[in-house]
This record gives C-alpha cells, structure tokens and sequence, in this order.
C-alpha cells in the first residue's frame, strides 16, 4: 500500500471510531464517547402520573447534549425518571426513560429514546429503544454507560460513551 492509501484508511478508522462505529477484532463495535451532558436541575418537577415501584417517585426534567467540541449527539432531552432513595441522604437509584430531539453527527437530525438505569453518584446504563427514532435517526441503536455527578440542587452533568449506530 502506498502512503496516501494508508492515510486515508487511518482517517476513515478514526472518523468511525469517533461515531461509535467501529469494529473490533471479531466485529464488535468499540465503545466511544457520544455526548457531555448538562442539566441545570432548575426544571426539574415531580411527575405524579408516573407509575414508579415501591418507594419510588418520578420526576420530568430537559438535559442539553453536545456540550463540547467533538461530541456526536447534539440537541436537548425531555427525561422521566423514577428515583429510589439509597441509604445515604441526598443519593438515588434511578429507572426511566430519555428522548434526544437533535441530531448524531453524520447520521443528520430526528428523535431517538433510550432507557436508563444507574445512581445519581455513579452513573449507569443505557440502551436506545428499538424503533424509538425518528427523522434521519429512525435506525438509531445502541447502548452504553453513562457518568453522572449531581449537586444538592439536582444540577448534574457528565457523558454518555458506548456504541451507536443509525
């Protein structure tokens, strides 16, 4: 292979890798950093029509994605969560659902859902709800952690890495 071809496959290699798009020896998909997030807290509200678990109350807030140069998914969220009091004060377990209005780098713009679980102090898990895009993002899957680090004012932030395609 001659220099040219060998660039231009590194800069094919990295742009997928930087999407969450590239494959691994044996052809899993290598997880990558998608988003930084942040969320004021200051809309956050309870939800009383929510049906949570045992002990659990649900709350509605927006977060906004793309928070940094670089970041594929760019746009706002409109969440529902049901939080679970851990025994620490202040900490929770939480459960719910998530909806990016935006868009997903190369894939352009539309809506996709995800549901997460994890604490409010150590992050969690997502997985993009099968058929749950829209637009250009009507494909969209995936599925990855999150971090997640929150203040007693319910303000929080922090990134989504994982796998995603559309």
């Amino acid at each position: 292979m001659n220099g040219t071809m060998l660039r231009g496959a590194a800069v094919t290699a990295s742009a997928l890798t930087a999407f969450g798009f590239a494959a691994a020896p044996g052809g899993a998909a290598e997880p990558a950093l998608l988003s930084h997030y942040y969320d004021s807290g200051t809309e956050i509200v309870p939800t009383p029509g929510t049906a949570c678990g045992p002990g659990g109350d649900a709350i509605s807030g927006r977060a906004t994605f793309g928070t940094r140069a670089g970041d594929v998914w760019r746009g706002t969220t409109a969440y529902t969560y049901c939080l679970y009091p851990e025994a620490t004060p202040g900490r929770y377990r939480y459960v719910g659902v998530e909806t990016l209005t935006g868009s997903a780098g190369a894939c352009g713009r539309g809506t996709f859902t995800w549901i997460g679980r994890g604490s409010t102090t150590e992050g969690g898990t997502w997985h993009i709800a099968v058929g749950s895009g829209t637009g250009d993002l009507t494909r969209a899957r995936g599925s990855g952690t999150n971090t997640a680090t929150t203040s007693p004012t319910w303000e929080n932030y922090g990134t989504f890495s994982g796998v995603f395609s559309c």
